[in-house]
């Protein structure tokens, strides 16, 4: 073994003892919050055995996990031990037919990345399986053997005559991805057998083995063979390194698997300590070895608000791992109430990584602190990667500073459209006038995405004079762009804005139609002409419910000045009828019962109250009602009448007959004519038939009776 094997093998034997050790702290110090860098392994060494018996059941029982990435560590953890009994749950795995598919070609994968030739007949078996990719994992396991006996066995298969076609081909393709010399005799012979799909995979395994030229001549390969069987010196050096560099690549692996489950173990022990909000043992864990370590630690000394956590994080910013400082930068980034963070983060935007550098931009936009004002601006003057430009950009948007105005406005020409678009958005959060113009030009832009943001931003600036240009807008042919105009004339408000917004209703695409009548509804300031307008053609388009929204403000604005009182009226009276549309019946009829006391006179009123109750079938209110308005006066005779007989046949259609002849019989106490010859022979009539009515149903049910009764007798 070379020196570099025996250094990396030695690492790996140093990592199992670590990680037996932290799971034997995990069960003897679970809670404790301090950890040593140096342990001692005398006390362990007579757990030994038991330590080990735990870990084969462990590993065992994780073959059947739901994540593929612990079924293949367990796998190759087992595969690792190079035991006998450690080997057997893999290998009855890989026999049961029935078992899960999933946890079948981990095992397979764990077989090929240990190079572990134990299980070489049972995977040439499954390449005869029913499951495609069982046969795709069995082959690529196959072919990363590459040991003798591997290759032997799988030259044998191919050349098996009872063998199957099918695997034969999955095999001939195998020997030829393993690059072995010792598979160049087989697929020669394979060569001469009579299949032509055989013939061809044989042929490019070759080409792929020797490198020589696609030669499909058996007789020039066998004297190709016979002159080169030998390998050189070179070849042999070769070999010797190509295979030093796939062990030194598979040690390399297995250190950083290792690595990876002692920073678990690490983290997990953070995880149950007892007192969650002791700052001490997270800032302990900010100097492990493990760089997930200290990501972990970093992200739970946020959530403590003490200012030794902050120190640890300053510390930690100049980590020499990237992922840790961009964790450290983010967890800094949420604490806005101590100035103390701000310099660290500006020190970081000169980081020597690209992700930290934006990392801290983000977070500095986040704090919103002015003081970093300056210092954004020279990084977003000294920088040229586009995606920490329009972090920077986003930033200096979000701390709304205008003294970002004028570096951002030369941004908007900038050559990518991304920048464009990030810096129409940021100048619209600053809202600062000298941005107008730029972003009146912007709305030119061949950008879709720079157009409507500089339509954004127009709107939140909120200046009159761009309604124009928001106008031509609503032409733009895409729908999103329109989205973002109206949306910016609502935010404006003005007459000519709420014009175009109208207009806009009928708007192609949908969504551009809902958010004009979003923004017109969302207008804080609207005459009444205009509030009534937009009601109305809200009601026009069948928008009941936003005609409700703007009559019932309509009403509230309005109805405490005297000079509005007629037009408070209509307001009134178009509410109830929106209401009686929307079928919201019961709001409908107190509307209608408010106005009737309030203009008694109004007939119009009284029929729409009345309509309401029928179709509510409230009949005994309408009733109610009508006499009422016949004790005001004589002039409400010819309606009351009418529709106490509408109800009458109403009631007739229904098949009350008995509440139709006690209607009747009221209404002839309270006036025998029945409010005239026509109302009264009308009434007669309908009382009439219901009378007659009454006594067949009365004549039918003694019959039923009877012969209920008879049936009765005579089954006894």
């Amino acid at each position: 073994m070379s020196e570099n094997s025996c250094i990396y093998a030695e690492k790996i034997r140093i990592k199992i003892y670590t990680i037996l050790l932290i799971s034997i702290s995990i069960i003897s110090f679970s809670g404790c919050g301090v950890f040593s860098k140096k342990v001692t392994i005398d006390n362990v060494v007579t757990k030994t055995d038991i330590e080990l018996q735990r870990k084969l059941e462990e590993w065992t029982e994780q073959l059947y996990s739901n994540d593929p990435t612990v079924r293949s560590s367990a796998a190759v953890s087992l595969l690792g031990l190079n035991l006998l009994h450690a080997q057997e749950p893999l290998v009855k795995i890989l026999r049961n037919n029935g078992e899960r598919e999933d946890v079948q070609i981990s095992v397979i994968n764990a077989f090929g990345f240990t190079k572990d030739d134990r299980a070489t007949d049972i995977l040439i078996d499954l390449l005869d399986s029913e499951s495609a990719p069982i046969q795709t994992a069995a082959a690529e396991s196959l072919e990363k053997l590459k040991t003798r006996n591997s290759i032997r066995k799988m030259s044998e298969t191919m050349l098996d005559p009872k063998q199957s076609i099918s695997v034969k081909l999955l095999l001939a393709k195998s020997l030829g991805n393993t690059n072995d010399r010792d598979a160049v005799d087989p697929l020669i012979k394979t060569l001469s057998m009579d299949d032509i799909r055989l013939r061809q995979v044989a042929m490019e395994s070759l080409e792929k083995i020797t490198k020589q030229p696609n030669m499909n001549d058996s007789a020039w390969w066998r004297e190709w063979w016979t002159r080169n069987r030998s390998k050189t010196r070179e070849q042999w050096l070769e070999d010797i390194v190509s295979k030093q560099e796939e062990n030194t690549q598979q040690l390399e692996s297995k250190i950083e698997e290792l690595n990876f489950e002692i920073a678990q173990k690490f983290i997990k022990l953070l995880e149950v300590r007892s007192d969650k909000m002791d700052p001490k043992p997270l800032i302990e864990a900010m100097e492990s070895d493990y760089p997930n370590v200290r990501i972990f630690a970093a992200k739970e000394l946020v959530k403590i608000k003490e200012p030794s956590v902050i120190n640890a994080l300053i510390h930690a910013i100049s980590d020499e791992q990237k992922e840790v400082r961009i964790e450290v930068v983010q967890a800094l980034g949420e604490i806005d109430n101590d100035d103390r963070v701000i310099k660290p983060l500006i020190q970081s935007l000169s980081d020597t990584s690209l992700a930290v550098r934006k990392e801290a931009a983000k977070a500095l936009g986040k704090l919103g602190k002015r003081e970093a004002e300056e210092d954004l601006i020279l990084a977003l003057n000294n920088n040229t990667d586009i995606s920490l430009i329009c972090s920077i950009i986003e930033s200096l948007g979000q701390i709304g500073d205008t003294r970002a105005v004028d570096p951002l406005i030369t941004f908007l020409g900038h050559k990518e459209p991304k920048a464009r678009e990030c810096t129409a958005a940021a100048l619209g959060k600053i809202r600062d006038a000298r941005a107008m113009e730029p972003l009146i030009a912007a709305l030119n832009d061949e950008q879709e995405r720079v157009r409507w943001y500089a339509a954004d931003g127009l709107g939140k600036i909120g200046d009159p004079l761009c309604v124009e240009s928001l106008i031509k807008l609503l032409s733009d042919p895409s729908a999103r762009v329109r989205e973002s105009a109206v949306t910016a004339l609502g935010q404006i408000g003005n007459q000519q804005s709420i014009e175009s917004l109208l207009k806009a209703l009928q708007d192609v695409d949908k969504r551009v139609a809902d958010q004009a009548a979003e923004s017109l509804l969302n207008i804080k300031k609207i005459d009444f002409e205009v509030m009534d307008s937009i009601a109305t053609t809200f009601s026009t388009n069948k928008d009941y419910k936003r005609a409700e929204i703007i009559l019932e403000r309509q009403i509230a604005e309005y109805s405490t000045k005297p000079e509005f009182k007629e037009e408070i009226l209509q307001a009134k009276i178009k509410l109830a009828k929106t209401l009686f549309t929307m079928k919201d019946l019961q709001k409908a009829l107190g509307i209608y019962e408010e106005l009737v006391k309030q203009f008694p006179d109004d007939d119009t009123i009284k029929i729409h109250l009345i309509q309401c109750l029928k179709e509510m079938k409230q009949f005994d209110r309408a009733l109610e009602w009508y006499t009422i308005w016949i004790k005001e006066t004589s002039r409400n005779n010819q309606l009351c009448w009418q529709g106490r007989l509408d109800i009458a046949n109403a009631m007739f259609e229904q098949g009350k007959y008995e509440n139709v002849k006690s209607l009747i019989d009221g209404l002839q106490v309270e006036d025998l004519n029945l409010g005239g010859s026509e109302f009264k022979q009308n009434f007669q009539s309908l009382k009439d038939v219901s009378v007659r009515e009454l006594f067949n149903s009365k004549t039918v049910s003694q019959k039923s009776e009877l012969e209920e009764s008879l049936n009765v007798e005579n089954k006894k």
